[in-house]
């Protein structure tokens, strides 16, 4: 097993298992992470974009944090997205997280209102972190799905505005200017890439590694180039990772997952998906 680390390495972006009522499934995924714990992974991000959470409901969500804590899963190799639209809802996950012992919480921007300004995603913050009192927070960057930007003037913002509170980013626009960027204006910054084709590019920028929704199809090989800085192997896992590509991410994992383990119950995801 890898000895436990303190956000950085590989984070696998776990897929979240469902029951025939699109309830998580806690004993399938605690069994599935623990292996990926073994089996190559620094940690595991659970309850983001490749678990569906904005598909889940708040209740969901803190069952499954718990649940998860309950079988085994270790407390500092595990964060949780808490992001939500609504700011109760994000303060009631990221509470739940802190209580839980969680290594960090994962938080994407409030959506839906996208020409929300730096103000209001200031104030947000304020709010979630006085009333949360959150773990370490990582910034979720991926306007692709939010529809706002913690471009690098925001990042400096809300360093200066909430002290100690902001431990790195997971940027999953994997913006390598704006990574480069974060980290030469905060070289302590954890900043992670998306994808494991860009873990030895984000490494190269002093970067803490990947947190990746494919990564748990390669564990072993995404560890193997965070020790080595082996190029060759992350030609490997670059091939591997695009030949993913033009098909939906999360469906395609959960068909190799469910391939790999004999297990059809991986193939079902939250509607609408």
């Amino acid at each position: 097993m890898i000895a436990a680390s303190v956000l950085e390495g590989i984070w696998s972006a776990t897929v979240t298992p469902l029951d025939e009522t699109f309830t998580p499934d806690v004993g399938r995924a605690a069994e599935f992470y623990l292996e990926l714990l073994h089996g190559g992974c620094h940690g595991l991000n659970v309850l983001g974009t490749t678990g569906e959470a904005m598909s889940l409901g708040v209740s969901q969500r803190i069952a499954f944090m718990e649940g998860l804590f309950a079988h085994g899963i270790p407390r500092a190799r595990t964060m949780f997205g808490t992001g939500a639209c609504a700011l109760a809802d994000a303060i009631a996950l990221t509470k739940a997280a802190r209580e839980l012992g969680a290594a960090a919480a994962l938080i994407m921007p409030p959506f839906f209102y996208r020409d929300a300004d730096d103000d209001g995603m200031l104030r947000w913050f304020d709010e979630l972190i006085s009333r949360a009192q959150p773990p370490p927070i990582l910034l979720y960057n991926f306007p692709r799905m939010s529809g706002i930007t913690f471009h690098a003037a925001l990042v400096d913002k809300l360093i200066a505005a909430f002290p100690g509170a902001i431990a790195g980013m997971k940027d999953s626009s994997n913006d390598v200017p704006l990574q480069r960027e974060l980290l030469a204006r905060h070289p302590s910054l954890r900043i992670f890439t998306g994808s494991e084709e860009y873990l030895s590019d984000v490494l190269e920028l002093g970067g803490a590694g990947c947190i990746s929704g494919s990564v748990c199809l390669w564990p072993q090989d995404a560890a193997h180039v965070f020790r080595t800085r082996d190029a060759h192997a992350q030609e490997r896992i670059t091939q591997r990772r695009r030949a993913l590509a033009g098909a939906p991410l999360i469906a395609t994992v959960r068909e190799h997952l469910a391939a790999a383990r004999n297990d059809d119950a991986w193939l079902r995801a939250m509607p609408p998906l």
